[in-house]
């Protein structure tokens, strides 16, 4: 009877589990910071903490070169590659990619992700009045459709965008953007194991 009492406790436990929520509190002011927030823990995520160097002896020639070799061959992870990403530019290709993500298999999580709170704020200068006119038309057409696609895919609850031109020959263009989102981690294990379905399958007619 107890083991009974046991099994219906863990069974209990990973039920409540899936229901907890994955807080995200996403920064962009120049740079992009990334948070996650799980129960009473807080992780970053971007950017990433670096590793402190451990001191070794001095490897022979032919390791130090294969060491070398495959530092190169590492490609950096796509979270890193975005947080790389610097400025206006950097924020629209962020939300240019966002919004190609949401037509993947990530569809059905952007559609279970609630957004609390959505702040986005560009002023666009260029190096004249015309320059200026010239960049705020073009960012206006991509910005605009691409927060549109990512905003309409998600439950968004809070929205600002403001987008505005600075004809002050000295400005420069200026970028803040602070997202707040969660999505409970019944959805997450749900579309994880999908995926791996969908792989598995494909393996298997392989």
């Amino acid at each position: 009877m107890l083991a009974l009492y046991i099994i219906l406790g863990i069974i209990l436990l990973l039920f409540a589990l899936c229901f907890v929520k994955l807080e995200f509190f996403a920064n962009y002011n120049e740079s992009l910071t990334l948070k996650l927030k799980v129960l009473f823990a807080q992780f970053t995520l971007v950017p990433a903490k670096k590793k402190k160097a451990k001191k070794t002896k001095k490897p022979k020639a032919e390791k130090t070169k294969k060491s070398e070799k495959k530092e190169k061959e590492k490609k950096p992870s796509y979270l890193k590659k975005l947080s790389e990403k610097k400025g206006v530019s950097g924020l629209l290709s962020i939300f240019v990619e966002l919004s190609k993500l949401v037509f993947t298999t990530l569809k059905g999580l952007f559609a279970n992700t609630v957004v609390t709170n959505f702040d986005l704020d560009i002023k666009v200068s260029g190096d004249d009045a015309a320059d200026t006119a010239l960049k705020y038309g073009k960012l206006c057409g991509v910005i605009y459709s691409a927060v549109s696609i990512v905003c309409n895919a998600t439950q968004t609850k809070s929205y600002n965008l403001n987008v505005t031109p600075d004809f002050d020959d000295e400005a420069q263009s200026l970028v803040r953007c602070d997202i707040r989102f969660y999505i409970r981690v019944f959805y997450v294990l749900k579309y994880l194991l999908k995926a791996l379905i969908k792989l598995l399958v494909i393996r298997y007619k392989r």
